[in-house]
């Protein structure tokens, strides 16, 4: 969420893998704007994102963007064989997909949306 980690693995030499669900949303927020408010989206959307893939080989990482369902597993394969390198898998998603079990605010875990 801090774009300024990107240097602070690279300084380090941080063998990490990032993956981004890329919905061009602020995925968690339209959920519960969707959920919770009726449809009525404020501020979620985001038109003018960067280019992840670029972002990330500019601070020297490897960036992949993954766009179809049947590069992800093909995608994964490679990013775990680069055992020295930052990978940042950007993963295009479908913009209505929503993220299970969560928990309504103020509720307890055993009354999570499993659906």
């Amino acid at each position: 969420m801090c774009i300024h980690v990107l240097s602070t693995c690279k300084q380090y030499r941080l063998p990490i893998k990032v993956v981004n669900l890329n919905n061009k949303y602020m995925g968690m927020v339209r959920q519960w704007q969707e959920f919770f408010h009726g449809n009525r989206y404020a501020e979620s959307y985001m038109d003018a994102l960067p280019d992840f893939v670029r972002l990330a080989e500019s601070y020297g990482h490897v960036g992949m963007k993954i766009e179809k369902p049947e590069d992800v597993e093909p995608a994964l394969k490679e990013a775990f064989s680069r055992k020295r390198d930052l990978v940042f898998m950007d993963f295009v998603t479908d913009q209505t997909e929503n993220v299970f079990p969560m928990v309504p605010g103020g509720k307890g875990l055993s009354e999570m949306i499993l659906v």
